[in-house]
């Protein structure tokens, strides 16, 4: 039998009960979600154990594509330093990054990117202006038209700093290794070139951690990290690429959706059962609101459609995650019980 495809207008109340046998007892639970679910449109997640925000958080959400200074721009003109979510573009011995509105798009409901020539970066989110926050959790897509080891040395990603002079602490994740302390953490940055991946890292600065991820996949994970004993928040001081030396002629770079926070804190839509198993099949839901039982999103689908089997997953501040996903169905038979309007 074949039954209709409602998802698209589909009010979600029960939809599925899962068991959390698997999930430790200070993990979120997710009981209810209610809401349309389309991209763009705001649904509420109901729980448990979602834990509450640091009281001096921050955050930044750029798709490139929601920042409404960006809107009457063309193809091409540099990231603005004056206005928007940056205040760096480039250097002097960099090349400015620019907004890229026709070609080379993520997915299908994006329509702007960042986009770069060989040596190319942004920074110093205005959002985290005069912070104090000693965490701080990036999350970014990121393109590259070939290999970024090519001629080694090593080429930054990003760097995170708290002092904007660059004299006290320094962080930076780059193609070979992670830097912050004493000795280096070696090991390649795991991306594919030609691509869009995924990159996280998380500083935290109570605990002396590092972590970074490539495609979902742990790529350095530090315990002996110390931020500097001064006030100044940890920051983004470049994203992007930075190579050592100017040797990548027409390398290209994109980056896209960019997640930066004083907090791990987050919501993510997966089409994988597991957290396990979601690899770079995940999309951040950005929040308006969160509490301890209840946080309100607007869906992002990105990479997915409106009839994928979804899942939700919600992370709290100390990086616990509900490890099976909250499963909405869309092809499941029309039922009362699966239904509420």
């Amino acid at each position: 039998m074949n039954f209709p495809k409602y998802f698209n207008t589909l009010s979600i109340s029960l939809v599925t009960a899962l068991t959390f046998s698997s999930v430790s007892i200070s993990a979120p639970k997710i009981a209810v979600i209610d809401g349309e679910i389309r991209n763009g449109s705001s649904i509420t997640i109901q729980g448990s154990e979602f834990g509450e925000l640091p009281s001096d958080y921050r955050s930044l959400w750029d798709t490139v594509d929601n920042q409404t200074v960006f809107n009457d721009l063309p193809d091409g003109t540099p990231v603005p330093e004056d206005k928007g979510p940056w205040s760096r573009n480039g250097s002097a011995w960099a090349n400015p990054m620019s907004l890229a509105k026709e070609t080379g798009h993520r997915h299908a409901y994006t329509s702007a990117h960042y986009f770069g020539k060989e040596k190319a970066f942004i920074g110093v989110p205005r959002a985290f202006n005069n912070s104090t926050n000693r965490n701080i959790y990036v999350s970014w897509w990121f393109y590259s038209s070939y290999d970024i080891d090519q001629y080694e040395g090593h080429n930054k990603l990003i760097r995170i700093w708290d002092d904007l002079d660059g004299t006290q602490t320094r962080i930076s994740w780059t193609q070979v290794l992670l830097g912050a302390y004493g000795d280096a953490s070696w090991a390649n940055w795991g991306g594919v070139a030609g691509t869009w991946n995924k990159l996280e890292i998380y500083a935290n600065a109570d605990q002396g951690t590092i972590d970074t991820w490539t495609n979902g996949r742990k790529i350095h994970s530090v315990s002996n990290y110390e931020k500097q004993s001064v006030s100044d928040g940890m920051t983004v001081w470049l994203i992007g690429f930075d190579p050592n030396y100017d040797v990548y002629k027409n390398l290209e770079i994109r980056l896209d959706d960019i997640f930066v926070a004083s907090s791990p804190a987050r919501v993510e839509l997966s089409t994988s059962a597991t957290w396990a198993g979601t690899g770079k099949r995940r999309e951040i839901q950005p929040f308006s609101s969160w509490t301890s039982k209840k946080i309100e999103v607007n869906i992002n689908l990105g990479q997915f459609s409106e009839e994928d089997n979804l899942y939700f997953y919600v992370i709290d501040s100390s990086g616990n995650v509900n490890s099976e996903g909250f499963a909405l169905c869309p092809q499941c038979p029309k039922s009362p019980s699966l239904e509420l309007n």
